[in-house]
C-alpha cells in the first residue's frame, strides 16, 4: 500500500522515497515535522564523515578488520613495535622523560593505551583518510567546515601525501595500508600526548568527537605542536615512506587482481591476512607455501609419481641440441665415436657432439576455486585444504620448471601471475564450471592439467586437457560420453594424497 501527499496528490509507493520527500519538505499535512504528525520524532540520520562519496558499510568494516589485526593483537605486531620505537627515540619523548625522572613508558604500555586511544578515535576520520588515498581527487566532495570540524580537517590535511595518493588511487589495499600507517602514527601521537598532557588530550578527544571545548586558534597552536614538526613531523614521513615502500614490493609480486582479492577476504583472513599485511607478512606467505610442500615428504614420491605421468603426457613437443660428447646423457652417441680410427678418436674426441632430442613439458594449470575446495582432506593423518593442496601440487611444478601460466576458475576464468605470493593469495569462491575451463584449454591450444573435486558437470572434451582429481573427486557428473573419452585417453586420475587412482568411463575410481 502506497501513501499520498495531501498537498500534491502524488502517490508515494517507496518507504525510501517518502523519507526523502519528508527531509526536502514536499511532502506537508500530517506528515509535516511542524505539526508533530507521523514524522514529527524522526531524527534523520546524517553520516558524519567528511568526505564524500561515503564509504559502503562493507568497507569500513574491513578497515576495522585492518586496524583491530593491529591494535588488538595479542602482542605487539612489528609495525606496532615500529611505533613505540619511534615514539621513544623521539626528541620530544626523551624530553618529556628528562622532565619526569625517568618515567618511560614501557612497550605494554604503550599497547594498551594505544588500544584506549583507537577507542577515542573517531572511526569516521578513519574512513575519510581512506576515501581521500582511495578516490581522485577531482572525485571528492568535502562537507562544509565548521567550528565543530575544524579539528577533523586539521587531521585530514596532514593525512594527505600527494606522493602516495598517486600509488593508492583506485586500490583499496593500498589506499587501506596508507590509511592504516596514518592513523597509527596519529594514535602514537595521542599516545604521549594523553600521558604527557592530560587535559589537551582531553581537549583534544573532545573536539574530534564534536565538542568545541575552545577555540580554533587553540587547535591549530596545538596540533602544530603535537602533530606538526620536529620528531612528529619526522615519524609521519617514516611511516609514508614505510606505506610507498610495501605498496612497491606488493606491486612487484602480486597483480591488481590478487591485491583486490586479499581485501575482499579480510575479515575472512583476519588472524593472517591483508589486514597484517607488511614485508614480513609478504615473505611469511612465501614460507608458508613452501612449508606446505616440505611438510607433505612422506607423500613427496607419489606426488613425483603423479608428475612423470603428467611429464609423459605432455612430451609431444620436443627440441633437439647438440651436447658434446662427454657432457651429454645420451650413450647412443658411444656407437659411431667407437667406429673411429683409433688415432682419429684421440684428436677429434673434444670436438665430437652428439644430437639428442629432450622434451619440453611446460603445461598451463587451472586451479577450481569454488567453495567446496576449501573442503579438508587427509594426507597422511594431516588435514589440509583441497585448495591448498593444489597450490603446493603448483608449487611443485614450478620448482620442476614445468609451469607455464595459472588460471583459476569458479563460473569465469582469470589468469594470475605464476609467482609464488600470487599462488598463496589464491581463495575460494563462487560456484563451479567446469565447461569454462575446458573451453579456455581449447582456445589457448597449450596442453593444461585442470585441478578440481569435479563437483559440476562438463560436456568439453579436450585432447590437451588432463584431469586431476583432488581426494574425494568423483567424476560421475561429467557427461557420459565425455568422461569415456577421458577415462579412455587416460587423461583423467584422482590423487588422494597418498595414492593415484584411474578413473573409469563412468567416472567412479579403480581402487
Amino acid at each position: 500500500m502506497g501513501f499520498k501527499s495531501l498537498s500534491t496528490g502524488k502517490q508515494y509507493k517507496n518507504v525510501y522515497t517518502i523519507l526523502e520527500k519528508v527531509k526536502k519538505g514536499e511532502i506537508k499535512s500530517y506528515y509535516n515535522e511542524n505539526e508533530g504528525g507521523l514524522f514529527g520524532k524522526i531524527n534523520f540520520y546524517k553520516k558524519p564523515d567528511l568526505v564524500k562519496p561515503y564509504l559502503h558499510y562493507l568497507d569500513a568494516a574491513k578497515l576495522r578488520s585492518i586496524m583491530s589485526s593491529q591494535i588488538y593483537a595479542n602482542s605487539l605486531t612489528d609495525i606496532i613495535q615500529d611505533c613505540y620505537q619511534s615514539l621513544t627515540k623521539s626528541r620530544d619523548y626523551k624530553k618529556w622523560v628528562g622532565k619526569n625522572n625517568g618515567g618511560e613508558l614501557n612497550a605494554r604500555e604503550f599497547h594498551k593505551e594505544l588500544k584506549n586511544v583507537y577507542s577515542d578515535f573517531p572511526e569516521h576520520l578513519q574512513n575519510d583518510i581512506f576515501n581521500m588515498y582511495y578516490n581522485k581527487i577531482e572525485d571528492v566532495d568535502f562537507e562544509t567546515r565548521t567550528d565543530k570540524n575544524h579539528s577533523k580537517y586539521k587531521f585530514l590535511e596532514r593525512s594527505n601525501n600527494p606522493v602516495g595518493k598517486i600509488m593508492s588511487e583506485r586500490s583499496n589495499l593500498k589506499s587501506g595500508i596508507f590509511m592504516r600507517n596514518v592513523l597509527l602514527y596519529y594514535l602514537t601521537r595521542l599516545v604521549f600526548l594523553k600521558i604527557s598532557d592530560k587535559e589537551s588530550y582531553k581537549k583534544m578527544k573532545n573536539s574530534l568527537n564534536g565538542g568545541n571545548d575552545f577555540d580554533n586558534s587553540d587547535i591549530d597552536n596545538m596540533f602544530d605542536k603535537d602533530f606538526g614538526a620536529g620528531s612528529s613531523s619526522e615519524m609521519m614521513n617514516d611511516m609514508i615512506e614505510k606505506a610507498s615502500e610495501l605498496c612497491k614490493k606488493m606491486d612487484e609480486v602480486m597483480d591488481e587482481e590478487t591485491q583486490e582479492q586479499m581485501f575482499q577476504n579480510i575479515e575472512r583472513n583476519e588472524s593472517t591476512g591483508a589486514s597484517k599485511l607488511d614485508a614480513a607478512y609478504i615473505e611469511n606467505v612465501r614460507r608458508k607455501l613452501l612449508s606446505i610442500k616440505m611438510n607433505m615428504s612422506s607423500v613427496k614420491d607419489k606426488i613425483k609419481k603423479l608428475m612423470d605421468k603428467s611429464i609423459s603426457y605432455f612430451s609431444a613437443k620436443k627440441e633437439t641440441i647438440q651436447e658434446s660428447l662427454f657432457d651429454t646423457d645420451n650413450v647412443a652417441g658411444l656407437d659411431e665415436f667407437v667406429l673411429l680410427h683409433p688415432k682419429l678418436r684421440k684428436i677429434f674426441a673434444e670436438d665430437i657432439t652428439v644430437k639428442d632430442t629432450k622434451s619440453i613439458g611446460k603445461v598451463d594449470v587451472y586451479v577450481d576455486i569454488s567453495g567446496s575446495m576449501s573442503d579438508t582432506c587427509n594426507i597422511n593423518d594431516t588435514q589440509v585444504s583441497k585448495l591448498d593442496f593444489a597450490k603446493s601440487f603448483i608449487a611443485e611444478l614450478k620448482n620442476q620448471d614445468l609451469l607455464n601460466e595459472i588460471y583459476l576458475f569458479n563460473t569465469k576464468v582469470k589468469k594470475i601471475k605464476s609467482d609464488l605470493i600470487s599462488l598463496a593469495m589464491i581463495d575460494t569462491s563462487g560456484g563451479t564450471d567446469i565447461d569454462v575451463a575446458v573451453k579456455k584449454v581449447i582456445d589457448n591450444k597449450n596442453n593444461a592439467i585442470i585441478i578440481t573435486d569435479a563437483e559440476d558437470h562438463c560436456m568439453s572434451y579436450s585432447d590437451k586437457a588432463y584431469f586431476i582429481g583432488v581426494s574425494g573427486a568423483r567424476f560421475h557428473h561429467f557427461n557420459p560420453e565425455c568422461i569415456k573419452k577421458y577415462s579412455d585417453a587416460g587423461q583423467v586420475i584422482v590423487f588422494d594424497g597418498k595414492k593415484v587412482y584411474s578413473v573409469n568411463a563412468q567416472g567412479n575410481i579403480i581402487k
